[in-house]
């Protein structure tokens, strides 16, 4: 009897302790959020790969990355992790707008139109910095001879069904810029496939990953496109340039102009300002990297994006985490061409530039970022 009670009492003893364990590694895992970022397969918004490869570059940084695994980090200050992070690649801004709607994301790197889209239907975010601007063209098909705005103008004319344009999400920066560009022109531009008498048909083509082949299969004449969609198309032979955006009309207003941010989610950046601080200081010091050493961060991404370095650096793309007047002053274009397309149904239908600026900027973290 004493020997059952005995190995009763050692078996009782083993279990308190593999509970005990048990709880204090969850409490500690407790004692740190752990959120969701995400970004697309694109040069706009893969400026986290540099800080989740070059691990060794940003080891004296304040706050840095630590990289768990290739779909998580952790967020480092001061050598302590303040926050796990989920990674998402390959989303497009729509994906993140629904996504921050349905509470399953925190932050993104994405265009600020999905998020001026995603606050007018109700999701609560702020656009906490510009991530760069440039980078955006329209391709058409290898053969064709022509380069610019009145040539391109003159080619939708004179064509006898409508020109079937494709652009990578229903709410991208290059489907707004683009769509707006015709509707200007005096072109009727029209979603609906059975309306023959539209001159531009636009067509979502729901994916970068869906741009380059989209031509040669006849889904689309043309398409608007983000670095390095372009320049791959052209570098497979898939594709031309007829416009940059440096010439749309009127041009020169569009040259280097403001395209993707990152953003968060206003419960994750009120909840966890520290994170949020982290964060950005991370996205800054991305930037500086992209712009102090594009060799490097051409062959980082040119990996993990799938294409060649060449095709990296023959982009043009600007990036800056600067939220200058001239900065801020585009984004009102961008706001002026969603609400004068009829895209706003909700909080910014009826409202002013001035919501934007005042419900969706937050730039106190990356003014602190860029003042160190």
């Amino acid at each position: 009897m004493k020997k059952i009670f005995a190995m009763v009492l050692m078996l009782t003893m083993l279990f308190s302790l593999c509970g005990c364990g048990g709880n204090e590694t969850g409490s500690s895992d407790a004692q740190i959020p752990t959120l969701s970022v995400a970004y697309g397969n694109d040069l706009h918004c893969c400026l986290l790969n540099v800080a989740m490869k070059d691990v060794e570059a940003f080891a004296d940084k304040t706050m840095r990355i630590n990289p768990v695994s290739e779909s998580q980090f952790e967020l480092i200050k001061n050598d302590k992790a303040i926050a796990k992070f989920n990674v998402i690649t390959g989303k497009t801004g729509a994906e993140c707008a629904t996504m921050m709607g349905q509470g399953h994301l925190d932050f993104c790197f994405c265009s600020n139109s999905a998020m001026q889209s995603a606050y007018d239907v109700g999701t609560d975010v702020k656009i906490l910095s510009p991530l760069q601007g440039g980078g955006v063209s329209i391709v058409m098909g290898p053969e064709v001879s022509f380069y610019g705005y009145d040539d391109l103008k003159k080619y939708i004319e004179d064509s006898p069904t409508p020109f079937k344009f494709g652009y990578p999400s229903a709410i991208s920066g290059p489907r707004i810029l683009c769509e707006s560009m015709f509707k200007d022109a005096g072109f009727k531009v029209t979603e609906d496939p059975g309306d023959m008498s539209a001159d531009v048909l636009m067509v979502d083509l729901k994916g970068f990953q869906n741009l380059l082949g989209s031509i040669r299969s006849g889904a689309v004449d043309a398409w608007a496109g983000t670095s390095p969609a372009q320049e791959n198309a052209v570098a497979q032979g898939m594709g031309k340039i007829v416009l940059k955006l440096e010439d749309f009309p009127p041009q020169g207003q569009w040259t280097n102009f403001p395209c993707c941010v990152l953003a968060g989610t206003n419960k994750a950046v009120e909840e966890y300002p520290e994170v949020t601080e982290a964060l950005v200081s991370v996205v800054v010091d991305c930037i500086d990297y992209a712009n102090a050493d594009r060799e490097k961060f051409a062959e980082i991404n040119s990996a993990l994006i799938g294409v060649e370095k060449d095709v990296i650096l023959a982009s043009n793309i600007v990036y800056t985490s600067e939220p200058s007047q001239e900065w801020v002053d585009g984004i009102e274009k961008y706001f002026n061409a969603i609400k004068n397309l009829g895209k706003f149904t909700d909080r910014l239908k009826d409202a002013n530039y001035d919501t934007v600026k005042n419900e969706l900027f937050e730039f106190s973290f990356v003014e602190k970022a860029n003042a160190r």
